[in-house]
């Protein structure tokens, strides 16, 4: 067996894998401009408000990949190059899972900075608990319900522990206010407000 082949079968075998968890995501309603943090690869929220959407990523391949009318654009989400109160909405459709969770308080001040008062920040993510077995990557399997079609995909990150606490408290810190929370199975989503 090939050395890639070999840590391939590593990575498979040391892999946790989610059940299908199913979501279900309509079109955001909203006048103006949506940043969606991590909007490459299905481009989910491109999909669904297509022009309105300024869909960021940190690869650009993983925009390349992406089949909508949002506009796309190569940039770091604990970095944005916005200026202040720029967007209505930001979101962030199971991408914080793969940003470092020791930035994750960075990304928070940057999307609050870019937003309007009373912005509202979306977040649909999973949650990961600790890793006791030994687990390299956590997998995610998806079947996302959008008005007009439905989506199958998976997501999959080296293990790093997450939960709708953690995002709540991080909301706390950073001066947004949780509007609605909703968990099923091992998928949560969250909407917070700029407070002003």
């Amino acid at each position: 067996m090939s050395e890639s082949a070999e840590d391939e079968l590593v990575c498979i075998l040391s892999s946790y894998d989610t059940d299908a968890q199913t979501v279900e995501v309509s079109r955001i309603e909203t006048d103006g401009l949506i940043l969606d943090v991590g909007g490459g690869g299905e481009g989910i929220i491109g999909r669904l408000n297509g022009e309105q959407v300024v869909a960021i990523d940190t690869h650009e391949r993983e925009l390349m990949e992406t089949h909508n009318e949002a506009m796309k654009v190569v940039m770091d989400a604990a970095d944005l190059k916005f200026l202040p109160k720029s967007f209505d909405v930001c979101t962030a459709f199971f991408s914080l899972m793969y940003i470092p969770k020791s930035i994750h308080q960075k990304v928070f001040e940057e999307v609050f900075r870019v937003l309007k008062d009373k912005g509202r920040f979306l977040i649909w993510d999973v949650r990961i608990p600790e890793n006791i077995v030994g687990y390299k990557l956590f997998i995610v399997h998806l079947n996302v319900k959008l008005p007009n079609e439905e989506v199958g995909t998976a997501y999959g990150v080296r293990w790093q522990a997450q939960s709708l606490e953690h995002f709540k408290e991080m909301a706390r810190l950073t001066g947004f206010k949780v509007t609605k929370e909703s968990s099923k199975n091992e998928i949560f989503h969250l909407e917070m407000e700029k407070q002003i």
